[in-house]
């Protein structure tokens, strides 16, 4: 899997909107974060640990209205992804072909969180919408001391 998320950065993707940096913790580890003004919390978010230059992490999260698809998928498609925000998911098994069984399964009654260890470096969790079966959440981890974090919290949930 070749996702390029090394080198995202939302200023490079999302030249239409406000977005700022501002010191963040991810997993547990200090860094800074680009979010993009206009939505509400931390919706999107694009991190990197300190003296870094490359994006370890992001998290786009509870995307549903029309606009935040939008930005999401924008997203989605420069790191090379084929999912994409708003398309239902009907069958868990088409995304076990792509990334493999996953490791844990978190159901909060809202959205089922599929947790994916692809490798040591690479942690992919994607949430569905139990309502109807439509991608809301993308997290995607590069980087081993913030998915050690990650894993470590998840099993435990």
């Amino acid at each position: 899997m070749n996702l390029q998320l090394k080198t995202l950065s939302f200023k490079k993707v999302l030249n239409n909107y406000n977005i700022y940096e501002q010191e963040f913790e991810y997993g547990g580890v200090l860094g800074q974060a680009e979010l993009i003004d206009g939505f509400l919390g931390y919706k999107f978010v694009c991190y990197t640990k300190e003296n870094s230059e490359e994006t370890a992490a992001i998290s786009l999260t509870e995307i549903e209205s029309k606009s935040e698809r939008q930005v999401g998928n924008a997203i989605l498609k420069y790191i090379g992804m084929e999912l994409r925000f708003g398309k239902r998911i009907t069958h868990i098994k088409k995304i076990e072909k792509v990334y493999g069984t996953p490791f844990s399964v978190i159901d909060d009654y809202t959205k089922v969180r599929y947790n994916y260890l692809i490798s040591p470096n690479l942690f992919i969790c994607i949430g569905i919408k139990t309502l109807n079966s439509k991608l809301i959440h993308v997290e995607i981890t590069n980087d081993s001391e913030l998915i050690s974090e990650i894993i470590d919290a998840r099993r435990n949930y």
